[in-house]
């Protein structure tokens, strides 16, 4: 069984304290071209510099071809693996053709001159991301997207076994984006290079992609063929907003596109809606209620809590209590009247205490109504009152017809069928 290009097991990592990479493993086998893929913060670039040794893993390890990524010496590392990265600043004066020259020099030893063939390969890279023309101009001179083939060309010169780029087309207009996933293309299929590339194109990525690897928190949630990774369902719930795929009957292409159905289209979805929250939890619920048309209210909330400076400045309808008092039945009965004109109640996942207890009075009065009435699920985790009272009124609510939700997507595409 040959050894893989690039075999990451259980590797954690990420930036002092925060964890980017939670127990994550994955291996890439030689001559394979694998696009990753997920929303922004998931990992994907903190993978890739760990990967290439930028970032020390704080468990796991990274092997190329079988070799500790940390024990190879930076001379070896670079035969092995040319990194593109996102952004590239250049400190010193170099032209274009000093800059390629370094992605040789690099991988040959320092005191030995560049030979002819070196000088070809150099040239070669300039040509392969047009970037000859430029050779003597200043790096420092040129657009983000000569730049960007600049730096590619310098890595092609490495000659690697593996390169990576980080997002390092998204800046290139279409001409020279293809351009270079053509090159890239031809070194993978004509030299058998490993090719990694960062994307956030779905589409585009299915075209070019031997394997996709869908990333969310820190993990791979799932690897495989177009078809396997680019379904609604599974990017819906990862992206967390509606999104569709279609196939091209007559080119086979994934096309992948967002749903822009009900979204600030005035009163036709404006169905009201009333959210009990706090303690931060309701602010991502008005948000998202806001943008999908719904009309929000809120309540009640102690002044001051996050959730309340939210409803403000989103100028949300909202009943309020004192800074840490329990909500007192004149606040109570504000509430009670207005949840009373919304059609659904959702509950966030708001812990219960004493003090807000009664809250949930409101879920029981919008149940008896007709009303459509959803709960935070995991409410045993959030219960802080004597007797784990919230959990028996929850209890008897979901036996009486109430229902539960668990992600923010799920719940707006729940309220989205009704």
């Amino acid at each position: 069984m040959s050894v893989p290009a690039l075999s990451i097991d259980s590797v954690s990592a990420g930036y002092g304290d925060h964890l980017v990479l939670d127990s994550l493993s994955v291996q890439i086998a030689k001559g394979e071209f694998v696009v990753l893929i997920g929303p922004n913060g998931c990992g994907k670039s903190t993978l890739l510099k760990t990967v290439a040794a930028l970032i020390r893993p704080s468990s796991g390890t990274v092997r190329l071809f079988g070799e500790d990524v940390r024990k190879l010496r930076p001379s070896a590392r670079s035969r092995i693996l040319g990194v593109v990265p996102q952004k590239v600043e250049s400190p010193m004066a170099f032209t274009v053709h000093q800059i390629v020259m370094n992605g040789r020099t690099g991988s040959s030893l320092p005191w030995i001159s560049l030979s002819e063939e070196d000088h070809g390969i150099i040239e070669r890279s300039m040509i392969y991301t047009d970037v000859f023309d430029l050779r003597d101009r200043y790096f420092m001179e040129l657009s983000g997207g000569e730049q960007q083939r600049v730096i590619l060309a310098m890595v092609l010169a490495q000659e690697p076994q593996i390169i990576m780029l980080d997002e390092s087309i998204a800046h290139l207009d279409i001409n020279h984006r293809y351009e270079v996933l053509r090159i890239l293309r031809r070194l993978n299929h004509e030299h058998g290079m490993t090719v990694v590339l960062v994307s956030h194109d779905l589409s585009l990525s299915s075209e070019i992609a031997d394997r996709l690897i869908l990333m969310n928190a820190g993990k791979v949630i799932v690897s495989g063929s177009s078809e396997e990774v680019l379904q609604a369902e599974i990017l819906s719930r990862v992206y967390d907003c509606e999104l569709q795929v279609q196939q091209d009957p007559l080119t086979g292409a994934v096309h992948v596109t967002g749903v822009l159905d009900g979204v600030n289209k005035g009163s036709e979805r404006m169905r009201p809606v009333h959210v009990i929250a706090g303690g931060g939890t309701g602010i991502e619920l008005y948000r998202r209620f806001g943008l999908y048309g719904y009309r929000v209210t809120t309540g009640v909330l102690n002044r001051m809590d996050s959730d309340a400076e939210a409803a403000n400045a989103l100028g949300i309808e909202a009943v309020f209590e004192k800074p840490f008092s329990a909500i007192g039945d004149g606040a109570y009965k504000e509430a009670s009247e207005m949840a009373g004109k919304a059609e659904i109640l959702v509950v966030s996942d708001v812990p219960f205490g004493s003090g807000n207890l009664i809250n949930l009075r409101l879920a029981k009065e919008a149940l008896d109504a007709g009303k459509e009435v959803w709960i935070a699920g995991g409410i045993a985790e959030r219960d802080y009152t004597d007797g784990k009272q919230a959990v028996g009124q929850v209890n008897t609510l979901l036996a009486e017809g109430a229902r539960t939700w668990t992600s923010l997507h799920d719940l707006m595409m729940e309220l989205k069928r009704v």
